[in-house]
């Protein structure tokens, strides 16, 4: 790609609890000595960055930095998404707890790998998901999920020491203990392979189902380990009540994404899917690592094929 020359810089400073923050004169140094021209706009509340992505696109901005994690970059591909032009596209320089994102770019977490990219990085279009619930639609750029990962949302704070995949395995445990399963209804569209084609539904208990567009989730645990954003479906994950047995025996194979074939680990690749509750009740559900706020009756979910332009370095590794 060529030298860009107007590049709008979104930093969350309160994102991995306060790095964004201190990694600010890095990311500002290491784009004056690559003579890169930019804005640089610090986020000051959830949702902000929505807001800055939008007035960023809409003034034109030749290209987004997001210098945060996969909550911020919810947020900025939200704001440039929900436009009748097309988006300029991102790059990130990762700083959150999971990076799940961030994952499908690169393997690397190096601050020089992703701003060499501004420079001699390939753009390439990235699906995302969107979801319809109670008369809104958001985007999302790799997961929603519903059960107990919104609960380990709340318990993630008690382990604020820690970072990424530990991190989510710490609240993950504590959020077991007391979450009781409830039955959901999944009404879905199959992609083929081996999800299958056609409609089917899923009715059962579940601990947790996750819908995403890329492999990982957590910070590294590999759901859907040949989930791809370049393949125009959407990855499901369901899991069935599991005792606490099994479920310590499967996490390991899990986190490895070699848990194939276990039987109450349903995998199915969709382009569509309606999920409820058995008994009609709202539920709660997060995107992104984001909880929502309020519960809703459904969610209406579909795939977005290649419509977020993303910066893949050239340096991957």
């Amino acid at each position: 790609m060529n030298r860009p020359e107007n590049v709008t810089v979104i930093l969350n400073p309160a994102a991995s609890g306060g790095g964004g923050a201190r990694l600010q004169p890095t990311v500002e140094g290491e784009l004056a000595r690559r003579k890169i021209p930019f804005t640089l706009l610090r986020t000051e509340a959830p949702g902000h960055a929505e807001t800055l992505a939008r007035e960023a696109a809409r003034g034109g901005a030749e290209l987004i930095l997001v210098v945060g994690g996969d909550g911020t970059l919810h947020e900025v591909a939200n704001g440039i998404l929900d436009r009748d032009t097309d988006p300029p596209p991102i790059a990130v320089v990762p700083v959150g707890t999971g990076n799940d994102f961030h994952r499908m770019i690169a393997r690397s977490r190096n601050i020089g790998v992703a701003l060499d990219g501004l420079l001699d990085g390939t753009v390439r279009a990235f699906d995302v998901g969107r979801v319809r619930f109670d008369g809104a639609s958001s985007f999302f750029v790799n997961l929603l999920g519903v059960g107990v990962d919104v609960e380990v949302l709340r318990k993630r704070d008690d382990f604020h020491r820690l970072r990424g995949l530990p991190q989510y395995l710490a609240a993950l445990v504590s959020a077991l203990l007391t979450f009781r399963p409830t039955s959901f209804r999944v009404s879905l569209q199959g992609g083929g392979d081996e999800g299958g084609e056609g409609e089917e539904v899923i009715e059962d208990r579940t601990i947790l189902m996750a819908v995403t567009v890329g492999p990982s989730v957590g910070g590294g645990f590999l759901l859907s380990p040949e989930a791809s954003p370049y393949d125009g479906l959407l990855d499901l994950f369901f899991v069935k009540t599991l005792g606490m047995f099994k479920l310590a025996r499967y996490i390991p194979k899990v986190i490895r994404g070699t848990h194939q074939g276990v039987p109450e680990l349903l995998q199915r690749r969709i382009v569509s899917a309606t999920l409820r509750r058995s008994d009609g009740e709202p539920f709660f559900f997060e995107m992104d690592g984001e909880r929502m706020p309020d519960p809703v009756k459904s969610l209406e979910l579909e795939i977005r094929p290649g419509i977020l332009p993303v910066v893949v370095p050239r340096r991957v590794q």
